[in-house]
């Protein structure tokens, strides 16, 4: 299937970065008030540079209009010599107010984002999982990198810009009413319609930027996913498809800017135009009234300053107008984030008064959702503490998931599991995966040293209770073979150490966390025989003492186990000890009989019942 067609029976692979609801600027300020409001201090500071930068603009063309009229007119050169002093005082305090709110703002602003960048990755980190199922990583990228530092525009030429000139703006309209309200307002008679026509560029512009952003999470998720499977892409010589779908992506992309950049381009005529319209009714108007009126000509010419001076905020305005909509359509993305609901939100906190690991599975059903069918059907169990329980069964028999539900990675239904004697639900999640462990089948392995990827740079793991835990499973004397310690360097998701190193550093990370509960995801699986002896031994030395899950497509990993469970299409069909299932001649007997994986497809056998 191509591309195109794939797209084109999939929409949401088009468009899946919808964005849920759009945000008004007043929604937005109450989202970024309580961010804001931890440094009013600032806030009123910068307000004070503002208001005094509009003063001693304002200032300057009454200073030369005053000149003009008392100094040049009347040639008085001492009031020329008194007005050129004053002038540039005020023009050292114009600079010092300028440079007084610009970077006290800056600082206030990327304090804020500082803020919103510690909440926001916070509240990304506590997520559930089927958040980061159905969201590709690209996007969540997208949210913490391109939308903050678009919204850090916000604060660094968005509001500051908008603030000042309006105050600057309104500082003028003031002025040339002083000189003469009946002036203003012919002066002013088309404003109106060149801002009218002005803001209706920048909606469009807004809602171009808004699309684009939905096509550069998509370009962004494509490019992280492709980046993660690039071995599978090359070993199916897929580049030359991936790149021509990234160039599309892409191309649709520039498309967009470009659009954005020709509507934002037509401000400056517009602007321009206006600025012409005005000045000409200015002039005209100027002199018609110093003809007709006695309107002084120091006058006149300090009006044709101010209204030259209204053009410069008018079109700043105006242009940081669309990029407060940029930011805004940022801000829309960012608490759209904020608006998912957290793990901690969902649970009631009732811990175990002891934790023993006994696991009470009560008439459990689940599906995915409400729409789909059930996953697993009528799961009741009862495991005692330190007793071990494989699970086996073919592909989608229902394992992973009810290993997942154990995790609380999904939420069971009220009361169907119990821990402890303590309804799951209620077991925070934190105390939860504190007592739970588990080792997956591909455990993830992160940059740094050998050692932080054993204690996770946990506080309370010390180096030598890391070492310890690498001799109990075995992997100490592999390190040392080798030449290498604790320090050694491990690269990204542990591509410089085999898979058999990778399993033994997660059964060493178990050790060092010491677990009640632990929880075996195919440990064994992908491994070569060698490497399987060694965590064959490291799994019955993690599970002294604990309560263990086993799902295992290997015989030789589950025939000791005191109790094996055979699922079947979310349901258990048999259950008992090796040679219980074995005597019993059904399904376990005779996938192990055949010698084919525990975890393939069952054959004619499936639908025997349970002893």
């Amino acid at each position: 299937m191509s591309d195109n067609e794939n797209e084109k029976q999939n929409p949401q692979f088009v468009s899946d970065d919808q964005v849920k609801r759009d945000i008004t600027y007043r929604q937005l300020f109450f989202k970024l008030w309580p961010y804001c409001r931890r440094h009013l201090g600032f806030v009123f500071l910068v307000l004070f540079c503002v208001v005094g930068l509009a003063v001693t603009s304002r200032a300057l063309p009454f200073l030369i209009g005053y000149v003009i009229d008392h100094g040049i007119v009347a040639k008085d050169y001492g009031v020329l010599k008194s007005v050129a002093l004053i002038y540039l005082v005020v023009q050292i305090l114009q600079t010092l107010f300028q440079f007084s709110y610009s970077y006290f703002f800056q600082i206030f602003g990327n304090r804020v984002l500082y803020y919103i960048r510690e909440d926001l990755i916070r509240h990304i980190q506590n997520l559930p999982i089927q958040y980061f199922n159905k969201t590709p990583v690209g996007r969540i990228v997208t949210r913490l990198t391109n939308d903050v530092a678009t919204l850090s525009e916000l604060f660094t030429e968005g509001v500051i810009t908008i603030l000042v000139e309006s105050i600057l703006l309104l500082s003028i309209l003031i002025a040339m009413a002083f000189i003469s309200w009946k002036l203003t307002l012919l002066t002013m008679f088309s404003a109106p319609l060149f801002v009218w026509m002005s803001l209706q560029i920048s909606n469009r512009i807004r809602d171009i930027l808004r699309e684009a952003k939905k096509v550069l999470s998509r370009l962004n998720s494509f490019v992280a996913e492709n980046l993660s499977g690039i071995k599978v892409i090359q070993l199916y010589n897929r580049v030359p498809r991936n790149r021509n779908h990234f160039l599309k992506v892409s191309q649709e992309y520039k498309d967009l800017t470009l659009k954005s950049i020709k509507a934002h381009a037509l401000l400056h005529p517009v602007m321009n135009l206006f600025s012409a319209v005005t000045i000409s009714i200015a002039l005209y108007g100027g002199g018609f009234f110093h003809q007709q009126m006695g309107l002084a000509i120091g006058s006149v010419v300090a009006f044709l300053m101010l209204v030259q001076d209204f053009i410069s905020p008018l079109r700043e305005i105006l242009e940081k107008y669309q990029q407060f909509q940029n930011s805004l359509t940022s801000g829309e993305r960012v608490f759209q984030v904020f608006d998912e609901i957290p793990e901690q939100q969902l649970e009631v906190v009732q811990s175990p008064t002891c934790w023993r690991g006994e696991i009470e599975i009560k008439n459990l059903n689940f599906r995915y959702a409400e729409h789909l069918p059930l996953v697993l059907k009528d799961i009741s169990l009862s495991i005692r503490s330190g007793q071990s329980v494989a699970i086996v069964g073919r592909t989608g028999s229902g394992k992973s998931t009810l290993i997942s539900l154990l995790q609380r990675f999904y939420q069971p239904p009220t009361g169907a599991v119990w821990i402890d004697q303590v309804p799951l639900e209620k077991i925070s999640f934190a105390e939860l995966r504190h007592h739970v462990g588990v080792v997956q089948q591909d455990n993830f392995i992160f940059r740094g040293s050998i050692a932080s990827n054993i204690g996770l740079d946990s506080t309370h793991i010390s180096l030598e209770k890391i070492e310890a835990a690498c001799r109990q499973v075995g992997y100490w004397d592999l390190l040392t073979q080798t030449g290498r310690d604790l320090n050694s360097h491990v690269e990204e998701r542990g591509a410089n150490i085999s898979v058999g190193e990778r399993q033994l550093i997660a059964f060493a990370r178990i050790l060092a966390f010491e677990p009640d509960i632990l929880i075996l995801d195919e440990a064994t699986a992908n491994i070569d025989s060698k490497s399987e002896k060694i965590i064959q031994v490291a799994t019955a030395e993690i599970s002294k003492d604990r309560t263990s899950l086993i799902i295992a497509h290997r015989l030789s990993t589950i025939e000791q186990c005191d109790l094996i469970l055979v699922m079947d299409h979310g349901e258990i069909v048999e259950r008992g000890t090796h040679a219980e299932l074995m005597a019993h001649a059904g399904i376990y007997h005779h996938m192990a009989s055949a010698g084919v994986k525990l975890t393939d497809t069952l054959s004619s056998a499936s639908g025997t019942a349970a002893p």
